[in-house]
């Protein structure tokens, strides 16, 4: 009878301990009053960033930075206590390179930012207690810091004729792969390889990007990111035929987008990407069902590559409404735009 008692009392304790565990897990720390009306106004006020790229030349409108920088609550998941979100849009190669230009750095160092941790290519989390609207703010000011002054280096660039060389090693891989529509030249930094899938509209991108970096033997880096876009404007039968402009092909809404980490500008830099990362993804969502069951796949934690109220209005309008339930109910719902989510697809009930 004691040894029984005991376990019991074991039992109860570990029980304990895990529901008090989750719960200081999931804590969620109460955020300060916004500064301001409008804290971004202020980050922005007589801002004039610097292009980075030739293309740029006619000059970057900084009132742009609201939509290229935006934040989101997260539920703190670990000790670290990451309670926020921010995501970049790809524009931002426009400012700077987020991550060789020390966007994590700077944004730790901005007032009331506790921590920034730079998870994804155009990711970064954050532990704060300012408004949502202040962190979207300093997250502004460090991007603007970083377009001035980069914290490492810049002027690093690989020469277009190099990435057009490239992307002639790599042709015959892609080609593999049925990647075998291409945009590009030697005018250009970077190479954008195609497929389409007519069946489900979509249409599956790999990008060879500049890395604007110095690899372990001075050969420069490169990027890959791949992608996933809905077909716009086009027949998705004849999206498939020569001659079709590529910006039809490309005229919807791009769903997906994950970048790797930067490696040596060499065809098995490149290649040992595509071969250990990218291909995998690129097969597991060459449907919608496959995007969708990936954003799911990430719950109750995290929504890959998508916020999570973007992901479930896409998945809703493709049919797949329990799976947009499921994405909601997982995030904060109080949020204005899961709210209007949930409204436009009558998700509520």
């Amino acid at each position: 009878m004691p040894r029984l008692l005991l376990a019991v009392g074991v039992v109860i304790w570990a029980v304990l301990n895990v529901l008090l565990t989750r719960r200081r897990r999931t804590l969620r720390p109460a955020r300060l009053a916004p500064s301001c009306d409008d804290p971004a106004a202020e980050a922005i006020a007589d801002a004039r960033p610097l292009p980075r790229h030739p293309q740029d030349d006619a000059g970057l409108d900084a009132e742009d930075l609201r939509w290229i920088v935006s934040v989101a609550e997260v539920e703190p998941v670990d000790e670290d206590g990451w309670n926020t979100a921010v995501s970049l849009d790809d524009t931002v190669w426009s400012y700077a390179d987020v991550a060789a230009d020390g966007l994590e750095d700077e944004l730790a160092d901005q007032p009331g930012i506790d921590g920034a941790h730079h998870v994804d290519r155009e990711a970064v989390l954050v532990r704060s207690v300012l408004s949502l609207p202040d962190v979207h703010a300093a997250a502004i000011r460090a991007l603007l810091a970083i377009n001035r002054v980069p914290r490492t280096p810049r002027d690093r660039r690989l020469p277009p004729a190099a990435m057009s060389a490239l992307a002639d090693g790599v042709a015959a891989i892609l080609a593999d792969h049925r990647f075998t529509g291409r945009r590009g030249g030697p005018d250009r930094r970077d190479t954008l390889f195609y497929r389409v899938l007519p069946d489900d509209r979509l249409v599956q991108t790999v990008e060879l990007r500049d890395g604007f970096g110095a690899g372990e033997h001075g050969e420069g880096t490169v990027v890959v990111a791949v992608g996933v876009v809905e077909i716009g404007t086009v027949d998705p039968v004849e999206a498939v035929t020569p001659g079709v402009a590529l910006h039809d092909v490309l005229s919807g809404e791009r769903v997906l987008l994950v970048s790797y980490d930067a490696v040596p500008a060499t065809v098995d830099g490149v290649a040992n990407v595509l071969t250990g990362r990218a291909f995998a993804l690129l097969e597991s969502t060459r449907t919608r069902a496959g995007i969708v069951d990936r954003w799911v796949g990430g719950l109750p934690w995290s929504v890959p590559d998508r916020l999570f109220w973007e992901a479930a209005d896409v998945a809703a309008r493709w049919g797949f409404r329990g799976h947009a339930r499921d994405l909601l109910k997982h995030g904060p719902r109080r949020l204005p735009q899961a709210r209007a989510v949930a409204a436009r697809h009558g998700l509520d009930g």
